[in-house]
C-alpha cells in the first residue's frame, strides 16, 4: 500500500513539472517572436536591425524584380544585432530584401528602390531630433493630403500610434521609461502602406 501511494505522489509531481516546463516553454516561444526593420542610412545603404534575439540561424536573402536571388547571407547571432549593407554595386531598380529564419519562416520582406524612388516614398520629408537622452522630436513633411500613420517601437513593440491628415506633422516625445534611445524605430506609412522607417540615431 506504501508503495502504490509513494507512486502515485511521484506520478503527480512529475506531471506538475512537465506542466509548468511546458508552459514556460510556451512563454519563451511567444517572447521570442522575431522582429526585424530595415532603416535607409545613406545613398544606397541600409541597415538591417534584428530587434529580438534570433532562436536560430537568419538568413538573408536580396532579390531583384523578376525574384531571382542576387545575394544570399547567413548569419549566425545568439543575440539581437545591426548589419550594414552597401547597395551601391547593384544597378538602378527595385529590390527585396527577405529576412528569414528556419522556426518562423519569412519575417518580413523590405521593398527597395534604388535610383529613382517610386512615388509614394519621394512624397516624404522625415526627420528625428535627439533633444537630450529623454526627448526626441519628429518632424514629417508630405506633398500630399492623404491620412498618414506614425508608429513608435521600442524593441520591436509598438509604444505610441498617432494619424493626422495634411502635409506637416510635427511632434516633441519625451520618453521616461524607455532604457535607451538607441531602440527607439520611428514609422511613417500611408493608407498604401507605403512609408519610412527611421532610427532616434
Amino acid at each position: 500500500m506504501r508503495l502504490i501511494i509513494a507512486t502515485m505522489m511521484a506520478l503527480c509531481i512529475s506531471l506538475s513539472a512537465t506542466a509548468r516546463t511546458a508552459g514556460h516553454t510556451d512563454l519563451e516561444k511567444e517572447e521570442k517572436e522575431a522582429k526585424a526593420v530595415l532603416e535607409k542610412i545613406g545613398d544606397k545603404k541600409v541597415q538591417l536591425k534584428f530587434l529580438t534575439e534570433p532562436s536560430g540561424k537568419v538568413m538573408v536573402r536580396i532579390k531583384n524584380s523578376h525574384k531571382g536571388v542576387i545575394y544570399k547571407e547567413i548569419i549566425k547571432s545568439d543575440k539581437e544585432f545591426k548589419k550594414n549593407y552597401d547597395l551601391s554595386a547593384l544597378a538602378e531598380g527595385d529590390y527585396e530584401i527577405e529576412v528569414f529564419t528556419r522556426d518562423q519562416g519569412t519575417i518580413n520582406n523590405f521593398e527597395v528602390t534604388l535610383g529613382k524612388e517610386k512615388s509614394a516614398g519621394s512624397n516624404y520629408f522625415t526627420k528625428v531630433k535627439v533633444i537630450d537622452e529623454k526627448n526626441v522630436a519628429l518632424l514629417v513633411k508630405s506633398r500630399g493630403e492623404d491620412k498618414k500613420y506614425i508608429r513608435i517601437m521600442d524593441k520591436g513593440h509598438v509604444i505610441f500610434e498617432d494619424s493626422f491628415e495634411g502635409n506637416k506633422y510635427g511632434k516633441l516625445f519625451k520618453f521616461e521609461k524607455v532604457a535607451s534611445l538607441d531602440d527607439l524605430v520611428f514609422e511613417v506609412r500611408d493608407e498604401d502602406g507605403d512609408g519610412k522607417y527611421l532610427s532616434a540615431l
